[in-house]
């Protein structure tokens, strides 16, 4: 059944809305639009010209999925960005609208995958990413140790960094920088810090490339930091039971979380009680150590 709804002066037609996603929950995907709808105005500034990967989940979170980057005749109110790769042109979609985040939902997509490069200058990052991620039997526990550790280490290089929970089982910290390092720069600034840490922490840290080598480690991937490299959105519903959502947290309180304590049904409410954690993340523009490019 399709029904038609009015955002601002665009009408959208959606389907299926009472269609589950999350089976054990039971959560439909009228559920993801209501609680995007809520978050729109704190999500809106980050993703605000910034090329997105859809993840499209046409089954919920139990099927298969799919990864599209090229979107090549979208409606006319959906903003979209020509970039070439291998000598191809790719049509992006950028969420610079709340219509554009509904029809992205109506095509199944449950998270939000956004560059971490703006339209006006793709090939310099706004900030670059610490991606940790445990692997079994590591815990979040485990993550949370080493993310304080990346703490110390910024703090002494009086650098400011923003963590969130994953939404999964882990954590992602957020540097803002000027906008004049390249992708291999920031890249190369986690991998050198990560080594710190590996060094400290040999039997806990790893950055190894290998799954099978990685167990009962915590992998500090550098490499999401490389150009065209997308990483779920602060904010972004993940496709795991529960609906958690990847939610900015204090340094504090981090190690007080566990993974799935933020979600659809209480995300909204925290972040109208204590507004977003992330909004400087907007306005900082750091400059690198030379020794750690």
């Amino acid at each position: 059944m399709k029904t038609i709804i009015q955002i601002n002066n665009s009408k959208i037609p959606l389907n299926n809305l009472d269609k589950i996603f999350w089976p054990k929950s039971g959560y439909t995907k009228a559920d993801i639009m209501n609680y995007y709808i809520a978050i729109w105005p704190y999500l809106e500034p980050h993703l605000k010209d910034r090329p997105v990967s859809l993840v499209r989940y046409p089954d919920g979170i139990s099927g298969n999925y799919f990864y599209q980057k090229n979107v090549p005749n979208p409606p006319e109110w959906v903003q979209t960005f020509p970039i070439y790769s291998d000598d191809h042109l790719v049509n992006y979609v950028m969420i610079n609208n709340l219509e554009t985040l509904i029809w992205t939902i109506n095509l199944g997509c449950i998270e939000i995958h956004p560059w971490l490069s703006t339209k006006t200058d793709l090939s310099h990052p706004t900030y670059l990413i610490f991606d940790l991620d445990p692997m079994e039997p590591a815990t979040f526990s485990d993550t949370v140790k080493i993310a304080k550790f990346i703490s110390m280490i910024l703090n002494e290089l009086k650098l400011t960094a923003f963590p969130k929970v994953s939404g999964a089982t882990g954590i992602h910290i957020y540097l803002p920088t000027k906008r004049i390092y390249s992708f291999e720069q920031t890249s190369n600034f986690v991998k050198k810090i990560g080594e710190l840490i590996i060094k400290t922490f040999p039997s806990l840290a790893t950055n190894e490339r290998k799954i099978a080598k990685r167990s009962g480690k915590v992998y500090i991937d550098h490499l999401q930091n490389l150009h065209g490299k997308t990483i779920a959105s602060v904010y972004s519903l993940r496709p795991f039971p529960e609906a958690p959502v990847s939610m900015p947290v204090s340094w504090n309180e981090l190690s007080d979380c566990h993974p799935s304590m933020f979600n659809i049904t209480n995300a909204v409410q925290l972040l109208k009680q204590r507004g977003d954690l992330f909004k400087d993340l907007l306005v900082l523009k750091q400059i690198l150590p030379d020794e750690f490019l």
